[in-house]
């Protein structure tokens, strides 16, 4: 009786630790994986974490730049005209007067490094200056946020500069 009850116990405690160590495991298995796709998909070795140098060899729209390792890099948290929208034109020629064939760092969000088309995502420097945050003063682009996710690392300054757009009615903001 006595062992039947010790190995009804040991049973249990087999059962209770392999279940916990197989949830240990998948976690370490995610974040491996985690960082694979990370490391795939920084274009140059990282001056931070988050940071990365490389230059724009071509515009195509107000908000996608493509780079001189062939990656398209789409400026977060902003959505610029299409084509066939009022002041497309003016977008890109802004965004080239800045960026085009110009070495920009740019910074990419922990969690939104890439979007469903493949494209990385980021806020763009060049010259001490802030593609993102520009074109948003520019009236060039609009400020995007999503609902569900948390507060992007330029924010509050991307939507002080579209609402100073708005209220001085300047690019999209003068329709």
């Amino acid at each position: 009786m006595k062992n039947k009850f010790l190995l009804g116990v040991l049973a249990l405690v087999l059962m209770v630790g392999s279940f916990f160590a197989g949830i240990y495991f998948e976690r370490q298995k995610i974040k491996k994986e985690v960082l694979n796709q990370n490391s795939q998909i920084s274009p140059t070795p990282q001056t931070s974490p988050t940071q990365q140098k490389l230059t724009v060899v071509e515009v195509t729209d107000g908000d996608t730049l493509k780079l001189s390792d062939s990656k398209v890099f789409r400026l977060y948290g902003v959505n610029a005209p299409e084509k066939n929208e009022p002041y497309f034109k003016e977008s890109v020629e802004f965004t080239k007067s800045l960026v085009l064939n110009k070495e920009i760092t740019f910074e990419q969000e922990e969690k939104y490094r890439e979007d469903k088309f493949g494209r990385l995502l980021g806020y763009v420097f060049v010259d001490e200056k802030h593609l993102n945050l520009e074109l948003v003063k520019a009236g060039l682009a609009k400020v995007v946020l999503y609902e569900k996710r948390a507060k992007i690392k330029y924010q509050d300054e991307l939507l002080g500069a579209e609402n100073e757009a708005k209220i001085k009615k300047i690019g999209i903001w003068s329709l």
